[in-house]
């Protein structure tokens, strides 16, 4: 199986447990659509991927990634790494341990999203 096959699947799970309203957080239509956008692009990366080989495009997804971690396209394995760390550790469920919950909360769909934009850019620059 695919990179982007599993990325997509593990998406599509989060998006049909965040449909079924059991999570606690009152989540925008917006993250839903936007969840959405980037499961089909990823299966649509994939199928291109599998017909030729090619290099990892800058859109979609990737570039969300990217402006995620606020990192450039051209920045190094290394500078992706760092961006990575110095983002989690703002937004580590430890830091808000004792924080409302509005801003625990808040903190845990920022961390999300890290770890996702992350995991999309090791699986695309293969690190």
């Amino acid at each position: 199986m695919g990179i982007f096959r599993r990325i997509a699947q593990i998406l599509q799970a989060e998006l049909a447990f965040r449909s079924t309203g059991r999570s606690n957080d009152n989540l925008d239509r917006s993250d839903d659509e936007e969840l959405r956008t980037i499961i089909e692009e990823l299966q649509s990366e994939s199928r291109a991927r599998g017909q030729q080989a090619q290099p990892p495009r800058t859109r979609g997804p990737v570039e969300w990634a990217y402006r995620t971690l606020g990192v450039e396209p051209t920045a190094s394995n290394e500078q992706i790494k760092a961006a990575y760390r110095r983002a989690i550790a703002q937004v580590h469920p430890d830091r808000f341990a004792h924080a409302p919950q509005q801003q625990q909360r808040a903190a845990a769909e920022r961390a999300l999203e890290i770890n996702r934009a992350y995991a999309i850019l090791k699986a695309v620059r293969n690190f």
